[in-house]
């Protein structure tokens, strides 16, 4: 459900107690953060806990962000995404026909919409952002007051008035999991579905490959010609700031589309999830290892990772580098550069687990090669994320 850059809407930077720390070990982060105090949440305002505080403040500037129908609009207007659900919704209609559907995160209302057109008994359709006043109207607007209620508030405080057949959401974010959407989906799925009811969509897949991301040497080599341009003209060595770029830069993952070209290798699989059985807990870290081999002789410097998702009746909605663009792009782990020929290994673990509510935390532990010495980096998903055109 991100939009080309939503992140930059999740602004938390400018209150300094919550700040996000990226080189922070999990130790620290409990030690010295002001939400924690000798262990143990600090009680605040209304009897809660700065944590409990936190997160009810990233959820608003989370779901304000999707007030602006700018974003609406990026969204619906990424064919490859619309295209996909319009698909997946239509072209059977049993699926739909005669069904109470319930539209998680609904948005413009636009997927409830098809629902209603596929001849949906009934769609609740809940939405936590301002939003929602629009989809009302654009509900009556189409004539499908009858059919479509829009419900306002998250998905974890709403009542429905009954049991639905269908879900239906668009729930996925940056490198899939990034926004935590998908726990409020499943949290409607496991309070609200009936027995044998349909996930729209029902699996999703997570993929990563090795890459060469040239934009990456391009800014290293950016970096540096400003700073040690500051030698000749002043006399002054700056190369340290140049350095300390570069390494915090390589702390974040990066929002990319990255050319079909530049991916080294064939994908391995991060996660399969069946949406009908996966749990929130299962969603709180998710681990895999790695294995990859490279084509050809070229320079490693980044991995490379893209989702699909599969709909009921077979369609396909995928991010990946060798098909059509999404809003999603790819998302893009810097590594240090490693010269691979063809058939070099890669091989390790990642871990990408939820951090501070809405953003992600990802562990890579990895040798490339014949070396034995595992490597380890450590990434931020977050509002700092960075997209490139």
């Amino acid at each position: 459900m991100d939009v080309s850059n939503p992140a930059k809407k999740l602004k938390v930077d400018h209150v300094e107690e919550y700040s996000l720390r990226c080189n922070d070990t999990p130790e620290q982060e409990l030690t010295s953060s002001p939400i924690v105090q000798n262990g143990k949440p600090t009680d605040v305002q209304n009897g809660k806990s700065d944590e409990q505080n936190f997160e009810k403040f990233v959820d608003e500037e989370y779901f304000s962000s999707y007030a602006d129908t700018e974003v609406h609009r990026t969204m619906i207007e990424d064919q490859v995404r619309t295209d996909a659900y319009h698909k997946a919704i239509m072209q059977d209609p049993s699926f739909v026909k005669d069904k109470i559907v319930c539209d998680v995160g609904c948005g413009s209302g636009i997927l409830s919409l098809f629902c209603a057109q596929a001849g949906a008994k009934k769609v609740y359709a809940i939405e936590a952002s301002q939003i929602a006043m629009l989809a009302k109207k654009s509900v009556i607007a189409n004539g499908f007051e009858d059919i479509i209620t829009v419900l306002e508030g998250r998905a974890e405080d709403v009542e429905l008035p009954e049991k639905v057949d269908v879900i239906v959401s668009e729930w996925m974010g940056y490198m899939m999991l990034y926004e935590t959407m998908l726990p409020s989906v499943l949290h409607i799925r496991d309070k609200w579905l009936k027995p044998g009811g349909v996930m729209f969509p029902e699996r999703a897949v997570l993929k990563v490959a090795m890459g060469e991301a040239s934009w990456i040497t391009k800014y290293e080599e950016n970096t540096y010609d400003f700073w040690i341009a500051l030698n000749p003209m002043y006399g002054l060595d700056m190369t340290l700031f140049a350095d300390h770029a570069v390494e915090k830069y390589s702390e974040y993952a990066h929002v990319f589309m990255m050319p079909q070209k530049d991916v080294l290798s064939l994908p391995a699989t991060v996660c399969d999830f069946d949406l009908n059985t996966v749990t929130a807990e299962q969603l709180l870290s998710v681990k895999a290892d790695i294995k990859l081999s490279s084509m050809g002789s070229r320079r490693l410097n980044c991995l490379v990772f893209w989702f699909d998702v599969f709909f009921p009746g077979g369609v396909k909605l995928s991010t990946s580098p060798d098909l059509e663009d999404t809003h999603w792009q790819n998302t893009v782990l810097p590594l240090p550069p490693t010269k691979v020929v063809q058939d070099t290994a890669f091989s390790g673990e990642v871990t990408i687990a939820q951090h501070k509510k809405r953003s992600l935390d990802i562990r890579l532990r990895y040798c490339v090669g014949d070396s034995e010495k595992m490597l380890s980096k450590r990434y931020r998903l977050d509002e700092n994320c960075t997209e490139f055109e």
